[in-house]
């Protein structure tokens, strides 16, 4: 059965990663954007970008082969595939706490908030907005652009959007389904970038107890606020704490010197592979301490025996938010839209199974043309803006050297 093979991930990935490669053979312009972007201090966590990107990708098609066939939307019952994207989601909610963590204690008061609000709206936004405005225009064009809300509800609709909430529009039934619902995720990115400054505050510049109590109280309020349409999830959120305990582990250079030993990799592999096999929940203690583990070994240096160092692996890290937003899209024009016009029935094996294969690839020739294009001059854009919100607010004033905090 698809939904429980794993020889179908395996081939999508295998495709994937060959895409990646005859693109980064055959447009230079790609290739001089990986060199441009270089071997960061975390290598390793740029590749796992990939690979969690990608597996998104994959559940979400299992998930949709499992609505052709039944039509209803649900968890694949293979654990593989229902940790493809619940596990990769958990390791980029760990991948976020590490990395502005680590910056909060590397920089400690001198952290430039300026440039992390400024970074984070230009790095989530310039995609986004085409995304949204393409689902729209898709919801009125298969309604016959009839308005059945009122303009009142439909700018409703719109604010909430915005801040990555998915209501049906024009009473579309399931919009969000148009995107296979991923910016839910987006919305504890948003919680964890509006607490960060509170929590930096409480248990690293460390004040006098009434403001660690009116910091908390913030936190809390924040909870509710950014959680206001559909509640925030406390053991979702706990997959934050992976990647802050990870920023401390690689304080500790005997720490770090295991993690990067043979026998880390094989125990990296090996709680992976129990997380992803034995479980059929991320966000679940056993298996986010199991993921938690696997993350602290990466986020040390450690390549997984050089499976994260591949040019391809790195150029799909480098396309991983154009890949994890734009797959659901990618997936319902292709396997949901496209074979009704084509008069063929996607519910059979050997018309989905193709479809999935053109979907791999299609996907990343279309995130490495969005990134290039969209996701990097919004980067830039906000290079500039921030250089503008300095120099008018300290005129003469120069701007820093880029820092990783920009991408």
């Amino acid at each position: 059965m698809i939904e429980t093979n794993p020889l179908i991930a395996m081939t999508a990935y295998l495709l994937a990663i060959a895409t990646a490669a005859l693109l980064l053979r055959s447009v230079p312009r790609f290739t001089r954007q990986l060199e441009h972007s270089g071997e960061s201090r975390f290598a390793g966590i740029d590749g796992l970008r990939g690979y969690l990107a990608f597996g998104v990708f994959v559940h979400h098609s299992i998930i949709t082969w499992i609505f052709l066939q039944t039509g209803v939307i649900d968890f694949p019952p293979s654990n593989f595939y229902s940790q493809l994207g619940q596990g990769s989601v958990a390791l980029f909610f760990m991948i976020t706490g590490f990395l502005f963590w680590d910056r909060l204690l590397t920089h400690g008061r001198q952290h430039d908030w300026l440039a992390f609000a400024v970074s984070r709206l230009f790095r989530l936004y310039p995609l986004y907005l085409p995304l949204m405005l393409t689902v729209f225009a898709c919801v009125f064009y298969l309604q016959d652009w009839e308005l059945k809300d009122s303009g009142t509800q439909l700018i409703g609709q719109t604010l909430a959007w915005l801040i990555f909430d998915r209501p049906d529009v024009n009473q579309y039934q399931q919009t969000g389904m148009l995107i296979s619902n991923v910016t839910w995720t987006l919305g504890y990115e948003v919680f964890f970038y509006l607490a960060l400054p509170l929590a930096a505050m409480v248990f690293i510049y460390r004040g006098g107890w009434m403001q660690t109590v009116l910091c908390l109280i913030g936190i809390y309020t924040l909870y509710q606020v950014v959680g206001w349409e559909h509640s925030l999830k406390k053991h979702f959120l706990a997959s934050f704490l992976g990647g802050i305990a990870a920023a401390y582990w690689i304080r500790r250079p005997q720490w770090v010197a295991w993690s990067l030993s043979p026998l880390a990799g094989i125990i990296a592999l090996l709680a992976l592979a129990i997380a992803f096999t034995a479980f059929n929940r991320a966000f679940n203690l056993g298996a986010l301490l199991l993921l938690s583990l696997f993350f602290v070994i990466v986020a040390s240096g450690n390549t997984l025996f050089g499976a994260l160092r591949p040019r391809s692996i790195r150029w799909l890290g480098e396309i991983s938010y154009s890949t994890y937003l734009l797959h659901g899209f990618v997936l319902w024009v292709l396997v949901q839209r496209l074979p009704p016009i084509l008069h063929l029935d996607a519910r059979q094996a050997w018309v989905f199974l193709p479809l999935m294969a053109a979907c791999s690839c299609l996907l990343i020739i279309i995130g490495s043309l969005t990134y290039l294009y969209i996701e990097k001059p919004g980067i830039n854009a906000g290079k500039k803006t921030l250089h503008w919100l300095r120099q008018n607010r300290k005129p003469g004033k120069e701007l820093p050297e880029e820092t990783a905090q920009q991408r």
